[in-house]
């Protein structure tokens, strides 16, 4: 059964007619976005920073991730999250992060679509956790962008 479309073409109309190129997308395909675009070259490498040779890259990459997507999440927000993450003593408990994750991309009013992009990275880096030694590297990796986000939030 079809539904009528109730639009009055006033601008509202369940913003049909708006222009936000993340709202189809998913998760996935946003984290995808800025894995291409910030982490080309060294995305292998966010799971592994406490050993890999690379970390100079890897952190000046964490530092452009945060600059280009993540400036406008509330310092709060990130700090609760990072609390959590911090806390985990498990996988699964990391993993029940994820909605809190998407919770937040969902309730953010301005830069919704680098707000969605920076959580759903997060959120897909997640998702690769499948060892106690990935979950000890991803908190290292959160701990960086919390500081690239705190230096940037007190500077900008």
């Amino acid at each position: 059964m079809a539904y009528p479309n109730y639009s009055n073409n006033r601008g509202g109309g369940g913003g049909q007619n708006q222009n936000r190129s993340s709202q189809n997308q998913t998760f996935d395909q946003l984290a995808e976005t800025v894995k291409n675009e910030c982490f080309s070259t060294t995305y292998t490498e966010l799971l592994k920073m406490s050993t890999t040779e690379k970390l100079n890259d890897v952190l000046k990459s964490v530092e452009k991730f945060v600059l280009d997507f993540g400036v406008k999440v509330s310092t709060s927000q990130l700090r609760n999250v990072y609390d959590k993450v911090a806390k985990t003593k498990s996988i699964n408990e990391l993993k029940l992060i994820r909605p809190q994750l998407a919770y937040i991309a969902g309730r953010a009013t301005t830069d919704k679509d680098n707000i969605k992009k920076f959580l759903a990275f997060i959120d897909s880096l997640i998702k690769l956790v499948d060892s106690e030694e990935k979950r000890k590297e991803f908190k290292i990796f959160f701990e960086s962008v919390v500081a690239y986000h705190k230096f940037n939030s007190v500077t900008n």
